[in-house]
């Protein structure tokens, strides 16, 4: 009996552990569609730059990090040209693994926000533009789906 006892304790922690880590990918893929959402709508809407990134969530990514998370369970395939259109600025991410794509994501996010905090002035609406075109890529490589352009613009 005391096999069996000690067999479903270790099917308990490996499963709480495959729990834990589903929920930390999900809440991280969550956070990234909230993260686009918001900065859709502070771009159309015209909000200054540093109220946008101010509202940018990080938390998720941040706790995934620190527990080990590995990110390419998310999505194993790499970027394919076909998933972002074929547009060129992106030519440079093609083979990059969703661990990648999602460290780039945040680490453009922190350095936005460090840019906000330490250059007064500074015009940083071309890259929150690009910031959310690169995060519609993100998604659209996580889901598996392919973006399509409405214009014949590939640049």
């Amino acid at each position: 009996m005391s096999v069996i006892q000690d067999l479903y304790h270790i099917f308990d922690k490996e499963y709480a552990r495959h729990l834990a880590s589903r929920a930390t990918k999900n809440g991280l893929v969550l956070e990234l569609r909230r993260n686009l959402a918001y900065l859709r709508e502070g771009l159309a809407e015209q909000l200054p730059a540093a109220v946008i990134l101010a509202g940018l969530e990080e938390a998720q990514f941040n706790n995934a990090s620190q527990a080990g998370a590995h990110f390419n369970a998310i999505q194993k395939k790499s970027l394919a040209r076909h998933t972002y259109g074929g547009v060129r600025e992106f030519d440079k991410y093609r083979g990059w693994s969703t661990e990648q794509l999602i460290n780039k994501a945040y680490e453009r996010i922190a350095t936005l926000k460090k840019l906000t905090q330490s250059a007064d002035g500074l015009d940083l609406s071309a890259r929150l533009q690009y910031l959310f075109k690169f995060l519609m890529v993100l998604m659209a490589h996580i889901d598996g789906v392919k973006l399509k352009l409405k214009s014949g613009n590939r640049t």
